[in-house]
């Protein structure tokens, strides 16, 4: 119990970080891009970060995580409430994480509208019955899909 508890603190603490920053699109990072003042002696080589267009063009951003998505099959079930499903998916992570009967590090978690789905492979069947009892327990959880969460 002793060691989950700081990597549950860990993890709670950076997906509060990610909700601060999910809701960006292309305007705010364009807003937040500083004016380039920098003299010419400074500026990087070629093939340097910098010098990436895919770096420095908030369209080719976008369009990388476009694609990003589209590759992991989420252009589909895109969420309404975004900051709402981050934050159940940090609260059920953390808690599979705190508790010393399930496996938390091998439960995966994605919340889409307040339904949490939970995968990956645990050692017992009684597992799978605790991780979703645990989800359920969550503030604002709708509905638990446990299916691809599979006893070995």
């Amino acid at each position: 119990m002793n060691t989950r508890l700081p990597l549950a603190i860990a993890l709670t603490s950076a997906m509060a970080f990610a909700v601060g920053c999910a809701d960006r699109n292309a305007e705010d990072r364009t807003a937040m891009q500083p004016v380039d003042q920098t003299p010419a002696d400074t500026i990087p080589p070629a093939g340097t970060a910098a010098n990436d267009p895919m770096v420095n063009d908030p369209a080719a951003q976008d369009s990388l995580y476009s694609a990003d998505a589209a590759q992991d099959g989420m252009l589909d079930r895109e969420s309404d409430q975004p900051v709402n499903d981050t934050w159940i998916t940090t609260k059920v992570k953390s808690s599979l994480l705190a508790d010393s009967d399930v496996s938390g590090l091998d439960i995966n978690v994605e919340t889409v509208n307040g339904v949490v789905t939970l995968s990956g492979d645990v050692e017992q069947q009684s597992q799978v019955e605790h991780a979703t009892r645990i989800a359920r327990e969550i503030e604002g959880v709708t509905d638990v899909n446990n299916t691809a969460l599979v006893a070995r």
